[in-house]
């Protein structure tokens, strides 16, 4: 190869032209990579890709930050839906992971201990995981809905290395919590996880119908990554605050729920029908106080989860029977063909060659309209429809609301049928058969009767509120639907319902209160036969029903209690009607809401409820009302605990205590199933329940050690409703 000989200071140098040509080219690609490092530097695209964007792409990560659904309280504000945390339990399995489970037995002894799940299903669950090459496993539904203290329970027992307990790994959650369980269910709804977004979703109520409403917006929190997956320091920022939904508050009183829940029970025991429901309104708002019905369902637990879709306030239409008269009588005085002291024949009437019998197929004789309508005289209600006129009387079965929606906040509200083609509907119609209503339809028709001929709109949502801005997005009130009877009208159709409980003919006596003044009327329908046509004949297989209001002078709450179809003590339909749900329900609301009794003054006793912890079991400072029970756990005499705490007691509530000292078994005896619920979660105890009504026995005797964490069993039995 040639030689090059440079001569510099007074030096001679020779290079090679070979590599001459190699420090060139290496001359040369630095030059160019530098070109490049600075083009890219200026022009931050590479091939028209803008290399910012795609390092945003590879390095910048969005965190998701989930909007709280909105809630669902009572009138006052207490809680009947709200988010809540829990917790999932899985089991790493891989024991090329530092934290897997590597002794079984005592991992499934601790999950058997903890969340009563069975060791043996824990050990085949992990066993089938390993065949199966799986990095972890899931215990289904036991180990789903894990409690706060049950994950610190778990977490501290795998801490502890005497445990030899491993490999529990916890993911976080977002249930729907109803801590009144079965409380009116089908109103409220439920919500639910979806499968493929991890939202919860509404499924059914207000839950379902509302879902948009209570559904919030999520936020994002952005951030970067390096290589390896870690965040890198001060580089998170919150891109978009999350948006709660908004919070709907109803008017539903939890404690006349409460009362309506318990008369439910104890009526679905005593008779176990195909159906029950009861629902109470404020007689000159109508606002819903509250609603229930059987069959129902726990949305905690699920439990009776499926036995009926319908809710019965909105969605249940059904022949209503003799308590539909009060608005055929209402028609009738308003158009000036009622006469209280005019007379009929009693017994039967006919029409077109049909004859149709009062439910005493004997009559009683030639009688008065008045005594007639306290008998229920099916023929005396033809008569009416027949003086007043078919075409007008259609007119006020509309204008009473019948047929159509009454529009409330629930979707899927149905009309009810105005059956009127025939002369025979339309006679059948004036004592509530053929024709079809549903029990907010009843109720909107009563306040005409009860708020001189203005009929009101029953309305179950008070307020929906943006809990981001504090904005009043619907605001529930009382409304004017019209006027569909005058005043007039009105006072003296009052006046008549007022003789139908314990009037001249001394009828449906079983429906007065020792307290307060009742008026309704009453209701024996037949019911269609689902499998043959026309209407069932066996003994007793009715719905019976009955609408009331009180006090009878000046209504507060009017309340609607149906049965249909029971199984078991039959004849008490017949005998007592709905009186054993019906009574107690109306008194208990009556005296909670202080309403002034026969002798005009108040009987309610609302008793407020301090913070008395730390003083003498004996201080007279705590409740000491004779219609209050005590329930002392412990031997002490110091107060450590008890609930209610800063709140209130009604009239034969309970109120429980919790003493210094060891702690001891009370007799239970006599709670209530929701207060035996209570007492558990008071105590720390798991209440293991059989059977509807109130405890009549318990595993663990009275005086008894009782260990916070132990189980103990009662059994439940109904009072007997003629006790």
């Amino acid at each position: 190869m040639a030689k090059i000989k440079v001569k510099f200071m007074n030096r001679t140098t020779s290079f090679s032209f070979g590599a001459l040509l190699i420090y060139s080219g290496i001359g040369v690609l630095f030059l160019l990579i530098f070109w490049q490092f600075a083009y890219l530097m200026i022009g931050k695209s590479l091939d028209d890709e803008d290399l910012i964007a795609h390092g945003d792409d590879k390095f910048t990560r969005t965190a998701v930050n989930s909007a709280e659904r909105g809630d669902i309280t009572d009138r006052e504000g207490n809680i009947l839906a709200s988010d809540m945390e829990s917790y999932r339990v899985a089991l790493i399995i891989d024991d090329d992971y530092p934290n897997y489970v590597y002794n079984v037995d005592a991992t499934a002894s601790v999950l058997n201990e903890v969340l009563d799940i069975d060791e043996d299903e824990v050990k085949e669950q992990v066993e089938k995981g390993r065949e199966d090459e799986r990095f972890q496993v899931e215990l289904g539904r036991e180990g789903r809905d894990i409690s706060y203290n049950e994950k610190q329970a778990l977490e501290e027992a795998q801490q502890d290395a005497d445990s030899e307990v491993s490999g529990l790994y916890f993911v976080s959650e977002t249930k729907r919590f109803y801590p009144n369980g079965n409380f009116a269910s089908h109103l409220v709804g439920y919500a639910e996880q979806d499968e493929d977004s991890g939202e919860l979703s509404g499924q059914m109520g207000l839950e379902r119908a509302y879902d948009e409403v209570l559904t919030g917006a999520a936020g994002a929190t952005g951030y970067t990554q390096d290589v390896w997956g870690y965040i890198v320091p001060n580089t998170q920022s919150q891109v978009k605050a999350p948006e709660d939904g908004a919070d709907i508050q109803l008017t539903i009183d939890s404690n006349i729920q409460l009362y309506l829940e318990d008369s439910l029970d104890t009526m679905e025991e005593h008779f176990e029908p195909e159906e029950l429901f009861a629902v109470v309104a404020d007689a000159e708002t109508g606002e819903i106080l509250g609603s229930g019905q059987r069959p129902s369902f726990n949305p905690r637990t699920r439990e009776g989860f499926g036995n009926s879709w319908l809710n019965m306030l909105y969605q249940y239409s059904f022949e209503p029977g003799s308590t539909f008269k009060v608005f055929s009588l209402a028609a009738a005085i308003d158009a000036g063909e009622y006469d209280p002291n005019a007379y009929f024949e009693s017994g039967s009437y006919d029409v077109g060659g049909h004859t149709i019998y009062d439910w005493e197929p004997e009559g009683w004789g030639t009688i008065t309209y008045n005594e007639g309508m306290q008998y229920s005289s099916n023929a005396l209600m033809m008569i009416l429809q027949d003086r007043v006129g078919d075409e007008k009387m259609l007119e006020y079965y509309k204008d009473f609301g019948f047929g159509a929606s009454t529009e409330s906040e629930f979707p899927g509200e149905v009309s009810g049928v105005i059956a009127w083609d025939e002369e025979l509907q339309r006679k059948t119609t004036s004592f509530g058969q053929t024709s079809t209503v549903t029990p907010i339809q009843m109720i909107q028709g009563m306040t005409a009767i009860l708020n001189d001929g203005q009929m009101k709109k029953p309305y179950v949502i008070e307020s929906i509120t943006d809990p981001n801005t504090d904005e009043t997005l619907y605001e529930g009130g009382e409304t004017v639907v019209r006027e569909v009877i005058s005043p007039e009208a009105a006072q003296k159709t009052q006046e008549e319902i007022n003789t139908f409980v314990g009037g001249s003919m001394d009828r449906n006596p079983q429906y007065q209160l020792d307290d307060y003044e009742v008026a309704g009327k009453s209701g024996t329908a037949q019911v269609i036969d689902p499998d043959g046509g026309g209407y069932m004949d066996g003994p007793y297989e009715f719905l019976t029903s009955f609408i009331g209001y009180a006090p009878k002078e000046d209504p507060e709450v009017i309340i609607y209690y149906g049965i249909k179809l029971a199984t078991k003590n039959k004849a008490d339909t017949w005998d007592y009607g709905v009186m054993h749900g019906f009574n107690p329900l109306m008194e208990r609301t009556l005296k909670y809401l202080e309403v002034g009794g026969e002798g005009g003054e108040s009987k309610a006793e609302v008793i407020p409820v301090d913070d008395y912890r730390n003083m003498a079991l004996d201080d007279e400072s705590l409740p000491q009302q004779e219609t209050i029970r005590r329930l002392v756990i412990g031997e002490g005499t110091e107060v450590e605990d008890h609930y209610p705490m800063n709140g209130t007691l009604l009239p034969f509530d309970t109120f429980f205590i919790k003493t210094d000292g060891e702690a001891t078994m009370p007799d239970l005896r006599g709670l209530s199933k929701r207060e035996a619920i209570i007492f558990g979660d008071f105590t720390g105890v798991t209440v293991n329940i059989e059977g509807e009504g109130y405890v009549e026995d318990q595993s663990v005797e009275a005086g008894a050690p009782l260990e916070e964490g132990s189980e103990i069993g009662i059994t439940l039995e109904p009072k007997d409703p003629n006790d």
